[in-house]
């Protein structure tokens, strides 16, 4: 039986399953992720479903059920998950919220709140009276959570704190809720649709790095400056003050970076490019347009960079999207992975031409330390002539990168040296 979802009346049909699994929970267990201590930032209903459908997708041959309860947290049921199935599914969770400290405490390690298993072979009834508790709680309405009056049933599941149901039938063009944050949306979106954005596009080259440091350029990424942008619109929203408002805004910026690169082909496309897209604007009616403007000669000179967070929040849709990018002729590149996420994600099967890994400092001081040994394992199972190591900011990057065998690098020093006297900084 394929897995089922439910975001209506969740506590009830949690409760009721469970009690179906009493006599026989063997092979079963519970994956409960704590999402209702999220910031509130990041637990809108758009935000939500974004994690209810990762989940989904990775479990989707699976045996079981997923529950979005009232207070943004979501229960699994599954039979027989395998270990490295689930290890993957809370370390692409823990990435969907990384920027919470639910995720990641400040040192950078996992936080053991983000999420609790529970093997029902042994563990049915702890989980079955944490949930019972809960959906009495729910039963019992407002009253159960005035201040300083904690019920009895509230001891046992002091995560489990009550909000106003999830409507799933929110579409993820929603705009962010967070009036204080997006009151000039609707104007900036305005504005990016008719301000000359040449001024803010940047190129930065990805390079190849020879043993003699000799240097290549490959391609040149094409992004959109978002300081330079924010003075071009004369707006005062930032941006990248949340990953999810960026995240929305991206999607009005790639119709416009595709809009000027079609429309100025003599000035964007004289060389290799790369291309930071959403996999939905490459699945929007209006990607023909551009598609149609660009030469099929051309198209294998075109990289479209897509950031892993966006494959993992729809798998479905990034399949569609790369299988159909690469008949046209383009390339795809996985963009936002770090040193150590990097083992996590198989570029083969994920069926990418390029993955892009950030540079990191710290894994330079010992290249024999067991965690470079594994990047270097992961590095091979890519295909180093496949990887580019990112924002390399000064030459023992690029030294540390080819020390494993890598030999596409990106980032200021590469810049510095193919172009020291230039003024604007990348």
């Amino acid at each position: 039986m394929p897995m089922l979802l439910y975001t209506k009346g969740s506590e009830i049909k949690l409760v009721q399953q469970l009690n179906e699994l009493r006599d026989e929970p063997k092979g079963w267990e519970a994956i409960h992720f704590h999402l209702s201590d999220l910031l509130d930032q990041y637990k809108s209903d758009y935000q939500i479903k974004i994690a209810v459908n990762l989940i989904h997708d990775l479990l989707r041959s699976y045996n079981g059920s997923i529950y979005t309860l009232a207070d943004s947290s979501i229960v699994v049921l599954c039979h027989n998950l395998e270990k490295t199935l689930y290890e993957k599914l809370v370390f692409q969770m823990r990435y969907l919220y990384m920027d919470d400290p639910l995720a990641y405490l400040e040192n950078g390690q996992e936080n053991p709140e983000f999420c609790s298993r529970y093997n029902l072979k042994y563990d049915w009834k702890e989980f079955s009276e944490i949930c019972s508790a809960r959906l009495l709680q729910r039963r019992q309405g407002p009253q159960m959570e005035s201040p300083g009056v904690p019920s009895p049933e509230e001891k046992p599941t002091p995560k489990l704190e009550t909000k106003p149901e999830i409507k799933p039938e929110v579409k993820p063009a929603k705009k962010p809720e967070k009036s204080g944050m997006v009151k000039h949306l609707a104007s900036v979106e305005h504005s990016l649709a008719t301000a000359d954005l040449h001024a803010a596009i940047r190129r930065q080259p990805v390079c190849a790095v020879l043993p003699d440091m000799s240097m290549r350029r490959v391609f040149d990424e094409l992004y959109i400056n978002i300081t330079h942008l924010r003075q071009i619109l004369k707006s005062d929203v930032d941006f990248l003050s949340n990953r999810w408002l960026f995240k929305y805004l991206t999607h009005a910026l790639d119709e416009r970076m595709m809009e000027l690169i079609r429309s100025n082909k003599h000035r964007y496309l004289g060389n290799p490019i790369s291309i930071n897209v959403n996999v939905e604007t490459l699945l929007a009616p209006q990607f023909s347009e551009f598609d149609a403007a660009i030469e099929p000669a051309a198209k294998v000179a075109i990289v479209f960079e897509i950031p892993v967070i966006d494959v993992f929040a729809d798998m479905t849709a990034f399949n569609l999207a790369r299988s159909e990018m690469q008949k046209l002729g383009y390339r795809i590149c996985l963009d936002g992975l770090t040193v150590e996420s990097f083992s996590n994600i198989s570029r083969e099967k994920l069926g990418a031409d390029l993955i892009k890994v950030q540079w990191n400092a710290d894994m330079q001081s010992d290249l024999a330390s067991k965690e470079n040994a594994a990047f270097k394992n992961a590095l091979q199972e890519a295909g180093t002539n496949r990887v580019i190591l990112c924002r390399c900011d000064n030459h023992s990057a690029v030294q540390y990168g080819q020390a494993l065998g890598i030999s596409l690098f990106q980032g200021r020093y590469l810049d510095s040296v193919l172009n020291p006297t230039a003024k604007v900084e990348n």
